[in-house]
């Protein structure tokens, strides 16, 4: 039960990480971002400091949001892996053999 309050903690501080939190904002900024102004001021991927001037549809803007993507995919496969492993603890706790 430990074991499963510990991942649970875990799983809520990786969704409330400042890095992941902003990877996504500006996932969603550069997806939401069809009408309007020409160019997108975005930070760097790389370097938070580093704010980049985008303009729409470039290849630099697709660039940019694949390497955010690429940075949320490697956050969400370690999220998945510590659900899987507190589902398969609560199974183990809870389901009663039959």
């Amino acid at each position: 039960m430990r074991e499963i309050l510990r991942i649970e903690g875990e799983i809520n501080t990786m969704r409330r990480n400042p890095r992941y939190v902003s990877i996504k904002s500006h996932i969603f900024s550069l997806e939401s971002r069809r009408f309007g102004s020409h160019t997108v001021s975005i930070a760097a991927p790389e370097d938070p400091e580093t704010t980049l001037e985008l303009r729409n549809n470039s290849q630099e803007m697709r660039d940019t949001l694949s390497r955010y993507k690429e940075m949320r995919t490697e956050f969400d496969d370690r999220l998945d892996g510590l659900v899987v492993r507190k589902a398969g603890l609560q199974r183990q706790l809870f389901v009663r053999p039959q």
